[in-house]
């Protein structure tokens, strides 16, 4: 029975730590293009105001990477969004900053855990 028991805490213990690692994977795969759809709440009308100054009204907003730049794109114009201020007074350059740190450390430490995890399920096998 105990053979048993141990058997199944390492490879609970291996199982959980592929699953970690795929997860933490996953999280840091996450493009910032996605990040910026995912920020920005759908609205009716959107009111985009630039570093500049400049204010647009737009009924639908959408975002686009030419070569490897984000733009933010409505009514015809494209405007990079390192220039916008603010969406719907949202500063979303400050939201997508947070989100992307937020899902790099937590990809980087998911994937540690599980690794870690893993090679303890491997030592642990040879002394149960």
């Amino acid at each position: 029975m105990k053979k048993v028991i141990s058997s199944i805490f390492i490879y609970t213990l291996l199982f959980g730590g592929l699953v970690s690692i795929v997860y933490g994977y996953h999280i840091l795969s996450i493009k910032e293009i996605d990040i910026y759809r995912k920020t920005l709440e759908k609205s009716e009308l959107y009111h985009i105001q630039t570093f500049t100054g400049k204010i647009f009204f737009a009924k639908d907003v959408n975002f686009q990477n030419i070569n490897n730049t984000i733009y933010i794109t409505f009514d015809n114009k494209k405007i990079p969004v390192l220039d916008v201020k603010s969406v719907n007074s949202t500063d979303i350059n400050g939201e997508v900053i947070k989100k992307v740190s937020r899902n790099g450390t937590m990809g980087i430490i998911l994937a540690a855990v599980g690794g870690l995890s893993i090679i303890i399920s491997l030592i642990l096998k040879d002394y149960i």
